[in-house]
């Protein structure tokens, strides 16, 4: 048996949202695994292995000292995943790139969690734990121009803000996006076809299983991911990482899915032991 705690921030709301992570500790529960989860900071239980998932780009300094107590904290390396540190595409106003170019948010999701988090901080009358500035969020799809020269010159002087090159994989079919999702040496990697130039669940006609690069496995180690999930694409044989997420949602469920969840989930066990 293992003694397994998850441990989310105080605003994540975790068992009322769709995270991969559920699914995957009810198969550790099944396998007779012991899994306590918290929130915040407070009444943590000994465990074996310690799970670090905090729905926030940044993850507050106090929630990684903490964990410390844990002999194993899985993705307790992988604190930051800002696009100012993943992306290895960012543009600079005057740095040559002649291709389109896509705006985002240097935080993930939108910055929709630090959004969130904030509102609740205020509402409750606490300091907040966020990274610091003001929080940049949108539920907007992230715009595409066709040069960077075409970028507003608001977008170039807000900190929140990146721009990189938009680099889409496309073949005859339409533009293609693959998911990695990982926990410890256990993985699915998936290829969507969709009908967008940025693929989303709404625009997907088609997938289908696909390789690893090695390049996505380095930046995994770059990065100090032991679970999550890498969006990438490949142009050129070129792989390209889009985005870094410790906290994926789950899929819809349906018997393939669940079933490799269940594979998945077996991962648990060789990382306890890392």
């Amino acid at each position: 048996m293992i003694r397994i705690v998850i441990i989310t921030h105080v605003y994540d709301g975790f068992r009322e949202r769709n995270f991969l992570l559920r699914s995957l500790a009810g198969y550790w529960l099944d396998a007779g695994h012991d899994v306590h989860l918290v929130a915040g900071l407070d009444n943590w239980p000994d465990a074996d292995v310690a799970i670090m998932h905090v729905d926030l780009s940044l993850v507050p300094g106090a929630y990684s000292a903490a964990a410390k107590r844990y002999p194993v904290v899985v993705n307790g390396a992988a604190v930051d995943v800002r696009k100012r540190l993943v992306s290895r595409n960012l543009v600079t106003r005057n740095d040559g790139w002649t291709g389109p170019v896509i705006v985002k948010t240097d935080l993930n999701y939108g910055g929709l969690p630090e959004k969130q988090a904030a509102e609740c901080f205020r509402r409750d009358g606490k300091p907040a734990d966020l990274p610091p500035g003001p929080v940049v969020a949108t539920t907007r799809p992230y715009p595409i121009f066709s040069a960077a020269s075409a970028v507003p010159a608001e977008v170039w002087a807000n900190p929140g803000l990146v721009v990189e090159r938009f680099l889409p994989e496309q073949d005859e079919r339409g533009y293609c996006v693959r998911a990695w999702v990982f926990c410890g040496d256990c993985e699915r990697c998936t290829r969507y076809r969709g009908t967008d130039p940025i693929v989303k669940s709404a625009t997907i006609v088609a997938h289908e299983p696909a390789p690893v690069p090695e390049a996505m496995r380095a930046e995994r180690e770059r990065l100090g991911f032991d679970y999550g999930k890498f969006d990438f694409v490949v142009g050129d044989g070129q792989a390209i990482l889009l985005d870094a997420n410790r906290t994926p949602s789950a899929p819809p469920s349906s018997p393939e899915i669940e079933a490799s969840n269940a594979r998945l989930a077996t991962g648990i066990e060789r990382l306890a032991r890392k």
